[in-house]
């Protein structure tokens, strides 16, 4: 806790801004917990009078606050309001007390005696302040917090931490050290009284920035392995920062003079090293706020005029925002599966523009809930998100990339069911124990005003807990299935997974049944036998309908449901369910033969279907037939025909089947006559045999006539 107080009070102190980070989010996170922002309200600046150590409060100064007279020796004159802010501290403590203002800014501490103990103006980032001591007693302290120039109105930010005092005085750069300098410590006029050493290791080439920060003139040395001064800075007057920046010649420990410019006897620091080699002078002076000059010697004093608004007497504050976490969270570590607990963080804006705080929250690596909100100027506030539970077990969460906690999820005790609702939109089912090849039957309740999911069945792939998320889609009238004279607008998105011996595997599904019940008035007028469900399949981009059973049919509703071997979005639409195709036993016949005409109906519908097949003969119909066809099932009907002779086309429920030649049919009698006339034509003309031939006929003709008249 000290070491992490130290490393925050540094970055306050020298105003490094806290960039956003801005993720993409994923319009669905496919991952094992979701989120969703709440933003809280940022607290009223009321009077604060009370602050302990690790807190940062906000406050205003103000025209009812008391007045003091001015806590700097200069010409300003006028009524010094100040805001009294106590804190409890015990004897050794080392406390580091910041503010930030808009304004230029003065902190004094006052001790349990109402002894002023300490002073500062700027040695914080541009005109805020900063004190850095150690407590002499045990005791109430008191912080005023005021200004430099008199004023009756300022808000500010203050922060308190207690510090742990380096016993063994090295470092290394990118450390921060903290301690005091007293009487037991060497005393020399080369660095105007008494002071400390700090062993520092650095690399060839390696540029560092050090600073040195304390309620005193802060004086900073370098000394060299050959222990010759090599870089120096005294602070040009009372509480303001020293800072040098150094390269290193060589890697071998050089010395680090904590010092003051005058001869008090006792000071504490903050003492930081800073690594600079790849920032540009820009970054430097940006970071810093101040242009500090490489291996340089600076020295000045205050000598008490109206210069403390120029630029030779401290800066204004950041020209930006500047925002920084203060605390960050879990209200909670362990949570039943389905319910939520909070993330929430408590960010400050040290700066003097409105800035937006955006970072997600990250679970198990993955972004799944985002913390959004703007921050006032010098004011403080908690932005707070829900992070929901949709499997068993730990995960590590956390606010971006800082340090994560780890999250139990954990069974319900007596869950009603194998589903849990964890939105509006989402539920989650899960079986503990599910074997290979086992059905697992998931019962839902996940209601659309036109649909609503009732249960889920999977042929587990494997043995282990089986996972089904099954989330509401948004509407989907403008890209879902075909659905002619129906308005479901909504469908479910059904994601299986496996977790075993702590590995997950998507989608292991063998087979599998979706049911759902649609709202009667969705259907209109579409009969119901036309509506199927609907899978939509990513590979090729497209609904492919899906073998579907319509099993029941109320008042109110109509309950559908459908096989299938992969799972997506599932989604209500329709179908022409009944297809005819037909065929002919022969293309060719005699006018004395028959012909078998058989049409073949299919139901790609969801219940059963009775049609009424016409057969026609060159679009005539000269027969039907009627059958009923169930679900998913084909019927064939068949009719004999006898056209006359000619070329005619044969069709089945307006389908043409084939074309059909009939040939005409001679009778005997035709083909008698026909042979006689052809005999006669043939010995007919000259030769013997001709009169004979007439001459009997003659006879017999006679003969003929006489037998009927006597009769």
């Amino acid at each position: 806790m000290p070491e992490q107080t130290q490393q925050n009070t540094v970055r306050r102190r020298r105003g490094v801004r806290l960039v956003a980070v801005v993720v993409a989010v994923l319009v669905a996170v496919a991952g094992p917990i979701g989120g969703v922002g709440v933003v809280a309200s940022a607290p009223a600046t009321d009077d604060t009078r009370e602050i302990a150590y690790g807190e940062t409060v906000s406050g205003a100064v103000d025209s009812v606050d008391p007045i003091r007279s001015n806590p700097t020796e200069n010409s300003h004159t006028g009524d010094f309001y100040y805001e009294p802010v106590s804190f409890e501290g015990e004897a050794g403590d080392l406390v580091d007390v910041q503010v930030f203002a808009p304004t230029d800014t003065s902190l004094v501490l006052v001790g349990p005696d109402g002894q002023e103990l300490a002073h500062n103006e700027d040695g914080g980032e541009g005109n805020n302040s900063q004190i850095t001591h150690r407590l002499p007693s045990d005791g109430t302290y008191t912080i005023q917090v005021t200004s430099h120039f008199s004023e009756d109105h300022f808000e500010y930010l203050l922060s308190l931490d207690q510090l742990e005092e380096s016993e063994d005085l090295e470092m290394a750069v990118g450390d921060t050290v903290a301690g005091t300098v007293d009487e037991t410590n060497d005393e020399s006029y080369q660095y105007n009284g008494r002071y400390e050493t700090v062993q520092i290791d650095g690399a060839v080439g390696q540029e560092v920035e050090l600073s040195l920060s304390s309620s005193e003139d802060s004086a900073l040395y370098i000394i060299a392995p050959n222990g010759k001064i090599v870089a120096e800075e005294v602070a040009p007057y009372s509480g303001r920062d020293a800072t040098i920046q150094y390269t290193f010649g060589n890697d071998l420990p050089h010395t680090v003079v904590v010092a003051t410019g005058d001869f008090n006897d006792q000071f504490s620091y903050i003492l930081t090293a800073e690594d600079v080699t790849n920032v540009t002078e820009n970054e430097t002076d940006t970071e810093s706020g101040e242009n500090a000059s490489n291996n340089s010697t600076a020295s000045s004093t205050d000598d008490g005029d109206d210069q403390h608004a120029g630029t030779s007497h401290g800066q204004t504050g950041p020209a930006e925002s500047t925002i920084e976490i203060l605390d960050s969270g879990l209200n909670r570590t362990s949570a039943t599966l389905g319910s939520s607990v909070e993330y929430t963080v408590s960010v400050a804006n040290y700066g003097d523009k409105t800035g937006t705080f955006d970072r997600p929250v990250v679970v198990d690596g993955q972004p799944v809930a985002r913390l959004n909100g703007t921050v006032e100027p010098y004011q403080m506030r908690t932005i707070t998100t829900e992070v929901t539970l949709d499997r068993t077990g730990q995960f590590q969460v956390s606010l971006d990339n800082e340090s994560a906690e780890t999250l139990t999820a954990v069974p319900p005790t007596a869950p009603e069911g194998n589903t849990v609702a964890i939105s509006d939109d989402t539920q989650i089912g899960f079986e503990p124990n599910a074997t290979t090849g086992e059905a697992v039957q998931f019962t839902f309740d996940t209601t659309s005003t036109d649909a609503t999911l009732r249960s889920v069945s999977i042929d587990s792939a494997g043995s282990g807990t089986l996972w089904l998320e099954a989330v509401r889609t948004q509407n989907l009238s403008a890209g879902g299935p075909p659905a002619d004279g129906v308005t479901v607008a909504h469908g479910f998105v059904l994601s299986p997974s496996l977790q075993t011996a702590g590995n997950t595997t998507q989608s292991p599904v063998q087979n599998g049944t979706v049911t759902l019940a649609v709202d009667r008035t969705a259907l209109g007028d579409t009969p119901e036998a036309s509506v199927v469900l609907y899978r939509y399949d990513e590979a090729s981009s497209s609904w492919i309908p899906l073998q579907t059973t319509r099993v029941a049919s109320a008042a109110d509703t109509v309950t559908y449901r459908a096989q299938t071997t992969t799972f997506s979005t599932i989604a209500v639409g329709t179908v022409d369910p009944v297809s005819t195709t037909g065929s002919l036993s022969k293309t060719a016949i005699s006018a004395d033969e028959t012909v078998t005409v058989s049409a073949t109906l299919r139901n790609d519908g969801s219940a059963a279907v009775e049609r009424t097949v016409p057969i026609t003969v060159d679009g005539n119909t000269v027969t039907e037939r009627t059958v009923s066809v169930p679900a998913g099932g084909e019927r064939t009907v068949s009719a004999s025909l006898s056209p006359a002779a000619g070329t005619h086309d044969v069709g089945v429920g307006g389908t043409s089947v084939g074309t059909l030649t009939v040939e005409a049919v001679t009778t005997e009698a035709e083909v008698t006559t026909s042979e006689a006339a052809t005999e006669a034509t043939t010995t007919g003309g000259s030769g013997a045999g001709f009169g004979v031939l007439a001459a009997l006929l003659a006879v017999t003709a006679a003969l003929l006539t006489a037998i009927r008249r006597r009769v």
